[in-house]
């Protein structure tokens, strides 16, 4: 499995994380997609894959939980990973609604449709793939009625730097709103709750400390990423991963 990443255009910076590309050229692969905090819209180009079934371009929803996924011989599967909060720069959905599931994309966008798979599928460079994509989210964003939801945003970044605890009625306070209208309002933008949405930033904290740290006892790694103790730690991370620490 070849994994690679693009930039989007220079427009697209504020709205789109990255372009992901993953090409299997070997024998069918059966893997894990872990909460990572995002919103994707995946297109599958692998001509062979249940042709004509309506889910070749989805949208796949913020997750709190892993899922597993098969990539098949000689497939090609591309994705639009949007920044937190982002994706409703091109759909007003409440993202709580795709929570954990996947819809698809021609139930939002009629543009993505056979006919746009076909032009992805038939251009022979990544570089051209990625092109379509820039020129159709372009031309999906409004502009003019574009306004970034700073409270929202704001409440995430507090969240990330304070991942080792989550004190939602002082996060509310700082950010001169009540914790129902916040909560609210986190929900329907982010597309999950703040407790889950902190859940998510300290798995993958923790994911890479222990990545970078496997030698650290697992009742240091617990104590150094906000949780009680190491079944604590095992706990959420077989939640998230469906594996145990030692196998991430």
């Amino acid at each position: 499995m070849i994994y690679k990443e693009y930039i989007p255009s220079e427009n697209l910076n504020s709205i789109v994380d990255t372009i992901w590309i993953a090409t299997n050229y070997g024998k069918e692969i059966e893997s894990r997609i872990l909460p990572d905090g995002y919103v994707d819209i995946v297109f599958d180009l692998d001509k062979q894959k249940h042709l004509n079934s309506g889910n070749e371009i989805r949208i796949s929803g913020m997750m709190t939980k892993f899922k597993k996924v098969i990539s098949r011989k000689n497939s090609e599967t591309l994705g639009i990973r949007f920044k937190t909060g982002q994706f409703n720069a091109i759909s007003n959905i409440p993202l709580s609604k795709i929570k954990n599931t996947t819809i698809n994309a021609s139930d939002l966008f009629f543009k993505l449709n056979n006919s746009f798979l076909d032009e992805l599928v038939e251009k022979k460079h990544h570089w051209e793939k990625v092109q379509i994509i820039n020129k159709f989210l372009l031309a999906e964003i409004n502009w003019s009625d574009l306004t970034p939801n700073k409270l929202e945003h704001s409440v995430c970044q507090s969240i990330q730097l304070n991942y080792r605890e989550l004190d939602l009625n002082k996060i509310a306070k700082n950010h001169y709103i009540s914790l129902r209208q916040l909560e609210r309002r986190f929900k329907a933008t982010i597309g999950v709750t703040m407790k889950e949405y902190h859940s998510i930033i300290r798995f993958n904290k923790v994911k890479d400390c222990i990545a970078k740290n496997p030698n650290l006892s697992l009742l240091n790694t617990a104590f150094d990423n906000g949780y009680f103790d190491h079944a604590h730690l095992s706990k959420e991370i077989k939640k998230m991963s469906g594996v145990n620490p030692s196998e991430l």
